[in-house]
């Protein structure tokens, strides 16, 4: 049988739009499951168990940064942190060189992916982000839904405990309105590496003595959570509960460092993907997200 061959922007539709026979289509269907694709998203509402699947983009920056270390070269574009745009607590001067590596190690979210209707949802683009929110703001009317939204935003004298503050980073102290706000999340399990066929068989050292015309993939899994405490303080106190919802998804890259207060603080914190969803609301107390995150290399 004549090889297939498909673009990386095929898609599922490729199967019943083209007249092929049936083991042409599984072939298809197989190479479009195991070997063009670039990620994953699963979303869970773990209130209502409604699961949607989606993919996202790498951007710009999280490009530059995987050239660069793959090839070892230079940054060839120093591009503007969260931390200097947003003045976030305890950042180094920009051109400090990083203590340890630039890795994939946070997330943040905003409502900026998804219009009115849960269809209406936008198409990202490799130059996107999630835009910053104010850097000094003196009036919560600055905030905006599709700035980024911080997890925890709690009074100056009920900051987060220690045990809390290894899960949220990018605090911000915001003098004039006398709160704290935590901007970024870690994953809620370590970052899983799988190397496997089409089928789900595991790869192992010796496959090049396997005869096998399926296709492989090789992939890292993380899985992030926003709890049922996540948002609800930001909704109540400054955006409102009619805006109360989450659209928009970002992994980041940063390094780190230890405050003189002995926490941890990420430095230049970059977008890595951008993802946009169908919005999930957070009016309900009772409703937490489980994302499954799978980015296919």
């Amino acid at each position: 049988m004549k090889d297939i061959i498909l673009r990386m922007n095929d898609s599922a539709e490729v199967r019943d739009a083209i007249n092929l026979s049936s083991e042409e289509k599984r072939n298809i269907a197989q190479r479009i499951h195991a070997g063009v694709k670039k990620t994953r998203i699963k979303i869970t509402n773990l209130d209502t168990g409604e699961t949607n699947v989606y993919e996202n983009k790498v951007v710009i920056p999280g490009s530059q940064m995987n050239i660069c270390k793959m090839f070892g070269l230079e940054e060839k574009v120093k591009f503007p942190s969260y931390n200097k745009e947003m003045d976030l607590d305890n950042s180094v001067d920009p051109e400090e060189p990083p203590a340890n590596d630039q890795l994939v190690c946070l997330f943040c979210l905003a409502d900026s992916g998804c219009g009115t209707l849960p269809k209406d949802v936008y198409v990202s683009k490799v130059t996107d982000r999630i835009k910053p929110a104010p850097a000094n703001p003196t009036s919560i009317e600055e905030f905006t839904p599709e700035m980024i939204m911080p997890f925890r935003y709690v009074d100056y004298d009920h900051d987060l405990n220690a045990n809390l503050r290894k899960y949220y980073f990018g605090r911000k102290t915001f003098t004039s309105l006398g709160k704290i706000g935590y901007y970024f999340k870690t994953f809620d399990t370590e970052p899983q590496l799988h190397l496997q066929y089409a089928d789900g068989t595991e790869i192992t050292e010796n496959m090049w003595n396997v005869e096998s015309d399926q296709e492989a993939e090789c992939y890292v899994e993380m899985r992030l959570r926003i709890t049922r405490l996540d948002f609800r303080d930001y909704f109540e106190n400054v955006l409102g509960w009619d805006k109360s919802r989450i659209s928009s998804l970002s992994l980041c890259t940063a390094w780190y460092n230890e405050g003189d207060d002995g926490y941890t603080y990420f430095q230049n914190i970059l977008p890595y993907t951008i993802l946009n969803f169908s919005y999930q609301l957070l009016v309900s107390s009772e409703t937490a997200i489980d994302i499954q995150y799978e980015l296919y290399y």
